[in-house]
């Protein structure tokens, strides 16, 4: 591919982005803003699970298995 190629796939996205809000630049950008805002809730919930505070002992995958030392009764 050439430049040229490139250039004009970036200008078909971005034509086919300005269709889909109206060619509305504040509709876009509120758009951006909420999808920003969701994912950083996303990220914050899954930052306060043990398992990525570093507050769990065990990995998920050692807390669904039970091991049992040896002798003692299951």
């Amino acid at each position: 591919m050439n430049v040229d190629t490139f250039v004009q796939e970036v200008r078909e996205a971005r034509a086919e982005i300005a269709a889909e809000f109206g060619h509305d630049r504040a509709r876009f950008w509120a758009w951006a803003r909420s999808q920003q805002e969701a994912e950083g809730q996303a990220n914050h919930q899954l930052s306060t699970t043990p398992e990525t505070t570093g507050t769990a002992t065990k990995s998920p995958a050692t807390r669904k298995r039970r091991v049992h030392p040896a002798g003692a009764s299951a």
